[in-house]
């Protein structure tokens, strides 16, 4: 069944946001949701739980007991398991969570967490187990059994959720098996994230390892039944999502040695909150939660690949209740990290109950359902396409300019009769002085820097291509200087001490650079390439390295690095952000050792932030290439023209993240 879905609507702000996080000014009325293309991959199963991959070979579980495997459009077929224990599955327990080792490519392993019932058929416990496959359908253990003693009652709230982190552990996601003394004693496993090695060994730098004995083992308590992990990409960051009683589904991000709060004593009281702040003032509050009714959030995962557009990056959230999966997004401003918006995902509506989300190697969203009868694993591919540029051609010729020295910020644009005009703040963005003109017109985008402090250096282009230079200081012109070349387009750079450059791209696509060393200008020198879009560069003020990048033949953004020599100090390399696939990239400068800033627009021109390798989607729209620049704090302003043509900014600073226009026309 394939299905082709595109759904537009109203931001649904689904549960409260951490104090501080909401946006102070205008939003866009309605913000896209992923097209993709729903196909179901497997059907007429009963409760499948998780699924992982070894390789190319997709695995998966039924809560009754059985391992399958599947290739391609093969069909599927049972793994055999020598040493398979016997499922005790009833009520939430059976065979749940499963996941693939890290090297599972070369050494063919993978865990799963299972209840398992003794020789009378009666509740056990809940264990975490390693196998190795020697063949698609067969399987042998792979040693003693990684966790055992995770408690087990009637099934009711085993978990179990296992997934590595970016340290190379194992982390299991535990239920308090309906127990309410369990989430707070340490000597229990119940109501727990666990951390041990790929075999079983418990590392010694878990929180409470010197306490001994199960405490050992915790990472954080005082849960009441994990069932989604996820480690977002590009941090060391594990999310967790959280059933809650009768309200309070939660996400958390998962820290060590936290207390979660759930405390649901004497008996198992449900009315207790689930994080309980008067009894555990210290406990983690929940970085989003579902409030009344609840939606049973379980499997989670991220989401990347530039086909999600604005949602790449975002965390999917599988819901049984709820029946569907919700797309959760994150300001991009420092940490903390709240839940910013969330929609529920089109193509997930129509198949009931959802347990897991995974993001497949295919870069899709894949999901299994748990209504109990004619279950089925489908696939959601996103199925945005960049647009085909030649070379030598932009994927987008309109753009604005800013640049930051000291508290100041200027913002440039190209408007009416090619008059470059600017507005300027001298207080980091909180307020801006009128249009001014910057005395130059430009034949396309204008590309600023400030090769010292209290200096701005503009660069635009006359009719015949040539690039010119123009400096500012004190807010006031200083002067003008032709600089050759005939380019596409163009940008500055500086790191600082009075040194500038400036990368062109010619009219065949290749890159060009001219640097000036703080006396003169060098020339144009070519440094390779073929590009489709204006080329952008990120100065770290700290080690003077520049690294430029740009839109390659196809939608992929290239990479190199200079000092102030002009060959490089690499050559360009293929990075898999995808944020050149629609527009240019920009790309903040960098000191204090802060991760890099890069923006761009994705598809429907919605602006995506990339924080180092993090990638996250802001609630802007523009209808040009973008520009930002960024504070030593990690926050940043980003500019591009909005939807009616005026200069737009977002301001992403922690309380006080603003999206306004600044008037103005930009061409």
């Amino acid at each position: 069944m394939v299905q082709r879905l595109r759904v537009r609507g109203s931001i649904a702000l689904a549960g409260a946001l951490l104090a501080g996080a909401a946006l102070a000014a205008e939003q866009p009325a309605a913000e896209a949701a992923p097209t993709v293309r729903v196909t179901t991959m497997v059907s007429g199963l009963s409760n499948p739980w998780d699924l992982t991959w070894v390789g190319g070979l997709m695995l998966y579980d039924v809560r009754a007991g059985q391992v399958w495997s599947k290739r391609g459009a093969d069909s599927p077929r049972r793994v055999s398991i020598s040493g398979f224990p016997s499922i005790f599955a009833q009520s939430e327990g059976g065979l749940l969570g499963m996941v693939a080792d890290p090297a599972a490519t070369t050494n063919k392993r993978f865990y799963t967490c299972q209840s398992v019932r003794d020789s009378a058929g009666n509740p056990l416990d809940v264990r975490v187990l390693r196998w190795r496959l020697t063949s698609d359908t067969t399987a042998v253990s792979d040693g003693a059994p990684v966790v055992t003693g995770l408690p087990l009652t009637s099934g009711r709230h085993s978990g179990c959720r296992l997934r590595f982190g970016g340290d190379g552990r194992l982390y299991v996601g535990t239920g308090d098996a309906a127990v309410g003394t369990n989430p707070q004693n340490l000597g229990s496993l119940g109501g727990k994230v666990l951390r041990v090695n790929w075999d079983g060994s418990i590392p010694t730098d878990n929180p409470f390892y010197s306490r001994g004995g199960n405490a050992r083992y915790v990472w954080n308590y005082g849960h009441r039944n994990i069932q989604g992990l996820s480690l977002r990409p590009g941090t060391t960051e594990l999310w967790s999502a959280e059933h809650g009683s009768d309200r309070d589904d939660e996400i958390n991000l998962s820290v060590r040695g936290g207390n979660y709060g759930w405390d649901p004593v004497p008996g198992y009281n449900e009315a207790t909150p689930m994080t309980d702040t008067t009894k555990f003032p210290s406990a983690r509050r929940a970085m989003w939660s579902s409030g009344f009714p609840t939606v049973a959030t379980s499997g989670a995962t991220f989401v990347q690949g530039a086909a999600w557009g604005e949602w790449q990056g975002a965390l999917a959230v599988g819901l049984l209740k709820g029946e569907g999966i919700y797309l959760m997004r994150f300001d991009p401003s420092p940490s903390p990290t709240p839940v910013a918006r969330v929609i529920r995902l089109p193509g997930a509506q129509g198949f009931g109950r959802i347990r897991t989300v995974q993001t497949g190697p295919d870069g899709a969203l894949w999901f299994t359902t748990s209504n109990g009868t004619n279950d089925r694993i489908v696939r959601v591919a996103p199925t945005s396409t960049p647009p085909t540029v030649r070379p030598g051609s932009l994927v987008s010729p309109s753009g604005v300019a800013a640049v930051r020295t000291g508290t100041e910020i200027w913002a440039f644009v190209r408007g009416a009769g090619d008059v470059v005009q600017y507005r300027r703040s001298r207080d980091d963005g909180a307020t801006w002085s009128a249009w001014t003109s910057a005395g130059v017109t430009s034949t396309d985008a204008p590309s600023a820097a400030s090769a010292s402090a209290g200096r701005v250096d503009l660069f635009t282009r006359n009719a015949s291509r040539q690039v010119v230079h123009t400096w500012f200081t004190g807010g006031v012109r200083r002067g003008s200087t032709l600089l050759g070349g005939g380019v596409i387009a163009q940008h500055g750079s500086s790191v600082g001490g009075g040194t500038l450059d400036v990368w062109g791209v010619a009219p065949n696509g290749t890159g060009w650079r001219n640097h000036h060393d703080g006396t003169r200008w060098s020339g144009w020198r070519q440094v390779g390439g073929i590009f489709t879009s204006g080329l952008s560069a990120s100065a770290d003020l700290t080690t003077k390295v520049t690294t430029v990048s740009g839109r390659g033949n196809g939608p992929t953004t290239y990479e190199r690095t200079f000092t102030a020599s002009t060959t490089g100090t690499s050559g360009w390399v293929a990075r898999g952000d995808g944020l050149s696939a629609w527009s240019s990239r920009a790309m903040g400068d960098t000191t204090g050792g802060q991760a890099r800033i890069a923006v761009a627009t994705g598809p429907d021109r919605q602006a995506v932030v990339q924080r180092g390798a993090l990638q996250i989607g802001v609630t802007t729209m523009y209808t040009s290439a973008t520009d930002v620049v960024s504070r030593p704090n990690g926050t940043f302003v980003m500019f591009g023209r909005g939807s009616d043509g005026t200069l737009c900014y977002y301001d992403g600073r922690p309380g006080g993240y603003v999206n306004r226009s600044l008037g103005g026309v930009v061409r």
